[in-house]
Parts: C-alpha cells; structure tokens; sequence
C-alpha cells in the first residue's frame, strides 16, 4: 500500500486598504480585469471570454510563470469582486471591495489569501504581509492618478 505523506499547506491571509479619489462606482470598475491595464501597465491578460462577469477565466504570465485566473464574484452593484488564481506552486484568492467615503471618494480593501502548493514557496507566502504593505502605495498611487485624470 503507497500512503502519500500529508503535506500541511502554508497558508497566509494579507489585506492592504487604499483611499481612492472617486466614488466606489466610479473606482470599482478599475479592478476588473479590462480596466487594471490603465494603472497597471503591465498587466496583460488574456481572456478566455467575451465580456466581463462572473466565471471568466483568463491567463496571465509573469515572473513567476503562467498563472489561471478565475473571475469568481463580479458584482458591480456591492463593489465586490473575487478571483482564484492557480499557477504552478501557489494559489491566492483575492478578495476586493469597496465602499464610499463621502460623497467623492472610496475606501478599498484589496485581502489575498495565498496558498503554497509547493514547500519550495513557503518563505514567499509567509512573506506576503510585508510584501503586500510594500505595494499598497503604489497601487493607491496609480489608480488615484487614473482616477484624476478621468475627472
């Protein structure tokens, strides 16, 4: 009999919270995977669907390699949005929502969960906090300077 040793996958949840120059109906649309192009310019998917709702699946590539995404939760009418993203060795689900602060502006909160498929990335998953504090100034920076200029 062949028992497969128990892998304990590591595990770690990370959030980051932007303040975004534009009302949630506004800002929302910015995390679709249309749209993060505009402040990502490095963002390049490639959709395996005609428009963008709830089931999409879509294929990025990046250093880490080929990553499949999966539009999970799409809805504009909450601000909410969720994607799984499975790629060889890790798998994060990105939870997003917005809500209003005031009348002009949003409140973001961006939650990756990450998984490690692979012992390999288990340092790089238990460094998700501090990688996740590290980015949130730029992606407020460059989605508030989209949001500016759309004004």
């Amino acid at each position: 009999m062949n028992i497969t040793p128990l892998l304990l996958a590591v595990t770690v949840q990370a959030s980051m919270v932007l303040h975004l120059a534009a009302p949630p109906d506004t800002a929302f649309p910015l995390f679709d995977p249309v749209n993060e192009s505009k402040w990502d310019p490095s963002w390049k998917p490639q959709l395996l669907g005609d428009r963008v709702a709830q089931g999409l699946v879509f294929l990025t590539d990046d250093e880490r390699g080929r990553a499949i995404w999966l539009l999970d939760r799409y809805d504009p009418q909450t601000y909410t949005v969720r994607y799984v993203v499975t790629s060889p060795r890790v798998l994060d689900q990105i939870d997003i929502s917005l809500r209003g602060d005031g009348a002009v502006r949003s409140i973001a909160t961006v939650t990756y969960t990450r998984t490690a498929l692979d012992r390999s990335v288990e340092d790089d998953v238990r460094a998700l906090p501090s990688h996740m504090a590290k980015h949130a100034v730029h992606w407020e920076s460059a989605i508030n300077a989209v949001l500016n200029r759309e004004r």
